[in-house]
């Protein structure tokens, strides 16, 4: 089928709009709301998944969730760019379809309709593409689909040059499925640190905002200075008690590096020269040249300011 210009075929594409306009779904859900079969939906939510652009509900095991646009479409755009695959989505498609979708669940949609999407990782993954220096995770137990397992945020925190710590209780590394995830977090150079318990389950961003989840009262945001004062002390007494989770197969003291065309985007933004982008990645300014000219054909950019300024604009960095 044809691309819709935001990377995806027209059937994935209209599956990934309908999940968005609930929390969660059901497979015979989506079926009888699409007129597919359950195998059609089982297939589209498969590639959605690989893409980074569905997941499984936290809340409901036998549920599949949307991932929010503005850290989904970015990821996807970012591993397309890396992977040169085809169809390439196009960075203004994509910031379109992050502000519609936006501004559609500001103002309430009446073409959705239906329950409220406001559930714990809609409201984090919204937060965390704006982060600027670091997001803590505090991490009782094991919840497959849970905010506390998901690459697309990881990655849009690591992109943003932004440093991401987790600190679990020991008991989630009994889990296979959060054993291969402490792999992945390592590979990608996220730090993550285990003690015996973790009491409290939230989101610590920027040290200026988190979210509090608690089993009877729910999620909430907080902002208020002083809570986060004590939430921030609580979550580095807890790092600096925990121990460097080792079975994840890296190596002590191995450093992980972002892909460089990730780095040069970002340090474009920024304003350094090719010559000072070279310098800074010990590489030759040929292979920034390269990789300049490379970005800002992905990004339909016409300069070099303009392919910064338009990673920025779409959430690449």
């Amino acid at each position: 089928m044809a691309d819709t210009g935001i990377g995806l075929d027209a059937r994935s594409e209209l599956l990934y709009r309908k999940l968005l306009l609930r929390a969660t779904w059901r497979t015979h859900e989506l079926a009888q709301a699409l007129a597919w079969s359950a195998d059609q939906v089982m297939r589209a939510l498969d590639g959605l998944r690989t893409e980074g652009l569905a997941s499984a509900s936290g809340e409901d095991g036998a549920a599949f969730r949307a991932v929010e646009p503005c850290i989904a479409l970015p990821a996807l755009l970012a591993w397309r760019m890396r992977e040169g695959r085809s169809p390439q989505p196009c960075p203004i498609q994509i910031g379109r379809f992050i502000a519609l979708h936006e501004q559609a669940e500001r103002f309430g949609d009446p073409v959705g309709g239906g329950e409220s999407r406001h559930d714990v990782s809609v409201t984090i993954e919204r937060l965390v593409a704006k982060v600027e220096r670091e997001v803590v995770f505090l991490v009782p137990q094991h919840n497959e689909g849970g905010f506390e397992f998901s690459r697309p945020i990881v990655d849009m925190v690591l992109r943003r040059g932004a440093r991401f710590r987790s600190v679990w209780a020991s008991s989630v590394l009994q889990s296979p499925g959060a054993m291969a995830h402490a792999q992945w977090l390592t590979q990608e150079g996220a730090a993550l640190r285990s003690v015996g318990t973790v009491p409290p389950r939230a989101m610590i961003m920027d040290g200026a905002v988190a979210v509090v989840i608690d089993e009877t009262e729910g999620a909430r945001v907080v902002r208020s200075a002083a809570e986060l004062d004590r939430l921030c002390a609580l979550a580095e007494r807890f790092w600096e008690r925990g121990a460097t989770v080792r079975q994840t197969g890296r190596q002590p003291g191995a450093t992980t590096r972002r892909p460089r065309s990730e780095v040069v985007l970002r340090l474009l933004s920024e304003g350094l020269t090719d010559d000072a982008i070279a310098r800074r990645l010990g590489c030759s300014v040929r292979t920034v040249r390269n990789d300049v000219a490379s970005a800002m054909a992905a990004l339909d950019a016409r300069s070099r300011f303009q392919a910064g300024a338009r990673a920025m604009q779409v959430g690449l960095i």
